[in-house]
């Protein structure tokens, strides 16, 4: 079997696990906000648990991305991180009260900040011979059927039991399972992931190629990195949107479930597409990002039940985007030997958004909801002129950090 095949066969085995695991931790992620809301919690304490949960999940990334580059065990963190990340979730079944929730919340985002770096360098690996917008397009894919499924057998358990959150996290515990299983295959067949980057190391520009052994990170890295900050701290968190939409009736709490899982069927049929026009255009492509969340945001707080569903759709765009080009952009700016630092270091900017913006939201939604909406906006604008630093100096050698 030829190396691209064998590369097409690990990308979709990790998509596989990909998928158990959105099942898992998507389908609480869906129910997060009315359950919590369920037992007391305010928009502000709702909007923290995201923010720092988020945080959480990927400041730590730079420990793991660190030790990655360091002892290059891909499967041991791997393994380690999932198996974290899908047991926190069927434990909320039994938090009596919304600091319990909160907990498992941050532990389950801790599982992510452990596996994420090493996964998304062993998929580096693989999409080096199939091209990376389409690798990573493929992976998200398989994540985002996940994505679907699962909110839509947790809506089905509280169609048939309505209020019954606790037992559709019980339901969870089979995707959790699976993802352990799948992991293992995919191991024992696939031991040195490496192997399948045909030329490590292979690098954009000359300045890449000099300071490859050293590990160095290209100024563009910066540059970039603050445009993700910028437009993530602006792009609303499902938990504070799930919250807003059970407090003020826009839907019944089964059909929550139902529009993320809307959500994320568009995102998934966006993620494919998504990394083809990235494997063409490039970084022309994050343009994307600010412009569908500047637009779905008031659709989403503002408006009924309808805006309501099409700014859900435009918002799991965003995110398939984010999780495809943003995760495409940081293999091709960054040389083999510092991709691990790279992902961990691009996950901190990441992290530290989502904490500073969904804090924010949530306080500002106890004010005025209005105030929210503002927030997004003059932050997704604020992004562009960073963006547009990427599209000028794509090509041109760099100064190293």
């Amino acid at each position: 079997m030829d190396n691209k095949k064998k590369a097409v066969i690990f990308i979709v085995l990790l998509g596989v696990v990909s998928l158990f695991a959105d099942m898992t931790h998507e389908s609480a992620r869906s129910i997060n906000g009315p359950f919590m809301s369920m037992l007391g919690a305010s928009a502000f304490v709702v909007g923290l648990a995201g923010g720092l949960g988020e945080f959480i999940g990927y400041a730590l990334r730079f420990v793991t991305g660190y030790i990655v580059d360091k002892t290059k065990s891909y499967w041991l963190l791997t393994i380690t991180g999932y198996a974290i990340n899908v047991v926190a979730v069927p434990l909320m079944a039994i938090a009596w009260n919304w600091q319990i929730a909160f907990a498992l919340i941050l532990i389950e985002r801790f599982g992510k900040a452990y596996k994420n770096p090493p996964r998304d360098v062993m998929l580096s690996f693989a999409t080096e011979s199939v091209g990376r917008g389409k690798g990573f397009g493929l992976h998200k894919v398989l994540d985002q059927l996940g994505a679907v499924i699962g909110p839509l057998a947790v809506a089905l358990v509280l169609f048939l039991k309505p209020g019954d959150f606790r037992l559709s996290y019980t339901f969870l515990i089979i995707p959790a399972v699976a993802v352990m299983i799948v992991l293992f295959v995919a191991m024992a067949y696939y031991p040195k992931p490496s192997d399948m980057e045909e030329t490590p190391g292979k690098s954009t520009n000359e300045s890449e190629k000099t300071h490859e052994n050293m590990g160095k990170i290209d100024r563009r890295f910066w540059i970039y990195s603050i445009f993700v900050t910028l437009t993530t701290a602006g792009f609303a968190q499902f938990i504070i949107i799930s919250y807003h939409f059970a407090k003020n009736n826009i839907m019944p709490n089964d059909a929550i479930p139902v529009i993320f899982a809307v959500a994320m069927a568009a995102g998934g049929v966006g993620a494919f597409t998504m990394g083809h026009l990235y494997d063409k255009i490039k970084f022309k492509a994050l343009i994307l990002i600010p412009t569908l969340s500047i637009i779905a945001t008031p659709l989403l707080f503002l408006f009924g039940y309808l805006a309501a569903i099409f700014g859900m759709i435009l918002w799991g765009m965003v995110l398939s985007i984010q999780d495809t080009i943003l995760r495409a952009g940081i293999a091709d700016m960054t040389v083999a030997s510092a991709r691990g630092k790279a992902y961990g270091l691009y996950s901190i900017f990441y992290g530290a958004a989502w904490l500073v913006g969904g804090t924010a939201m949530g306080a500002l939604y106890d004010i005025s909801i209005s105030y929210l909406v503002l927030f997004s906006i003059v932050f997704e604008i604020a992004a562009i002129p960073f963006m547009i630093y990427i599209w000028t100096h794509t090509q041109k050698p760099q100064v190293q950090s």
